[in-house]
């Protein structure tokens, strides 16, 4: 059997193979993957309003405050738990509350008002959302530190708003990348003969 024609029939092959791999090895790579987003910040204006009982003298006006919201959400894309998971903040916000409400703790820091969440494991493919309400501040920045596990940092992710397509439309998707693969696998066997001629003669080439 002619030895090229082996030759181009495994690269046809094996190439979309090796990258079809690659790509489901970068997916599922073992062990935990943290990652976070953190939503908008918004401001909100509260204004009390007092409370008057009757036959009493009118209480005095209460100044409206600022108050501000965000919410944290953390996510473990691994196939494996990540355990003592670590959330420092370089200024403690006044609430915090955790959704669902897992096994954590809250720590404050010595000086300036840090303070540390620590929540032993969370499970593969498990989310948690923290939201946090604080007065005004003057560095965005202030409000969170770090993010980290016995695996490393968090890794920080930028969301937007995506559609939820219907299955029959990720299913056609997929077809069309399977049909990509193989298109791929054509390519190869085409160019593989102009390939190894065009290779020939430039070894050949004097020099």
């Amino acid at each position: 059997m002619n030895i090229q024609l082996i030759i181009q029939w495994m690269l046809s092959v094996l190439v979309p193979a090796i990258i079809i791999e690659l790509f489901r090895r970068t997916i599922n790579q073992r062990g935990a993957k943290l990652s976070y987003h953190l939503s908008h910040f918004t401001a909100h204006l509260v204004n009390p309003t007092p409370q008057q009982n009757p036959g009493q003298v009118a209480p005095a006006p209460v100044q409206p405050f600022w108050l501000n919201s965000v919410v944290l959400t953390l996510t473990n894309n691994g196939n494996a738990a990540a355990h003592n998971i670590e959330i420092s903040h370089p200024r403690a916000p006044n609430n915090i509350r955790l959704n669902p409400e897992v096994e954590h703790q809250i720590i404050p820091q010595a000086g300036g008002g840090r303070l540390v969440i620590k929540i032993p494991t969370i499970a593969p493919k498990e989310t948690i959302e923290i939201s946090y309400l604080f007065p005004a501040v003057s560095n965005w920045d202030d409000l969170l530190g770090y993010i980290r596990s016995d695996d490393g940092l968090a890794k920080k992710i930028n969301m937007n708003l995506l559609r939820v397509f219907p299955m029959g439309f990720n299913f056609t998707v997929l077809g069309f990348c399977l049909l990509g693969i193989i298109f791929l696998g054509v390519i190869i066997w085409w160019f593989y003969p102009p390939f190894v001629y065009f290779l020939q003669k430039l070894i050949a080439f004097p020099r």
